[in-house]
């Protein structure tokens, strides 16, 4: 966790009441932004949803860019829980990517997170910056996450690379593969759950053939 996750944590700490408002101030905010996007959400319309002032929002969250930040981070939580390097202790590098590999197509296949995507798309033309700050929030941190657990692996001799950051983003592109642009542009795929385990392990398996230790001759 970052200082700025510790700040912001601090900053929405409280008492049930106060927590259960947040949630309902973040479920709001989430479904503003998933269904009108960054630039057409508002903080009026979110503090409507979630049947607060506007006054509370802005003394929880600053601004709606914070407040967008943090819809995208608690989004992601549930995924970089597969990464905490403790992870390690007791479970194995390739079962943890099953894992996480299978996590990643459910997350990013839903029906709205595709029509979130679009949307974001369109908007990071006409300003750049909401792209980076749904990049640093999402993404970027998950990548980060996935790192860490990967340099911890190779500390352990599980594994090797020379570019862990680069065997990270490996990662992803074997599980997503081009399904992410073509859920983009509007091909429905719908995968059963034995289809995903069966797409999880070979993307697992193939990375970590490219990663196994090789024997010294």
């Amino acid at each position: 966790m970052t200082d700025a996750d510790i700040n912001q944590s601090h900053s929405l700490a409280g008492g049930p009441a106060s927590q259960r408002k947040i949630a309902d101030i973040l479920a709001a905010a989430r479904e503003e932004f998933y269904t009108n996007g960054f630039s057409s959400a508002t903080i009026e319309a979110i503090a409507a949803r979630a049947q607060v002032s506007k006054v509370t929002i802005y003394s929880r969250f600053k601004d709606k860019d914070n407040l967008f930040g943090q819809v995208v981070s608690t989004e992601c939580a549930h995924m970089r829980k597969n990464f905490v390097v403790e992870n390690l202790e007791d479970k194995s590098l390739r079962d943890i990517l099953q894992q996480a590999a299978l996590g990643m197509m459910d997350f990013l296949m839903r029906e709205e997170m595709i029509r979130f995507e679009r949307i974001l798309a369109a908007e990071v033309t006409r300003d750049p910056g909401i792209g980076e700050l749904f990049l640093d929030n999402g993404p970027r941190r998950l990548l980060q996450d996935l790192t860490n657990l990967l340099e911890l692996s190779i500390e352990k001799g599980e594994i090797q690379s020379d570019d862990v950051k680069a065997s990270a983003e490996m990662f992803a592109g074997l599980v997503m593969g081009r399904m992410d642009l073509f859920l983009r542009y509007g091909h429905k795929m719908n995968l059963s759950a034995a289809e995903k385990q069966k797409r999880a392990k070979r993307a697992v398996d193939g990375w970590m053939l490219i990663h196994q230790q090789r024997s010294q001759p």
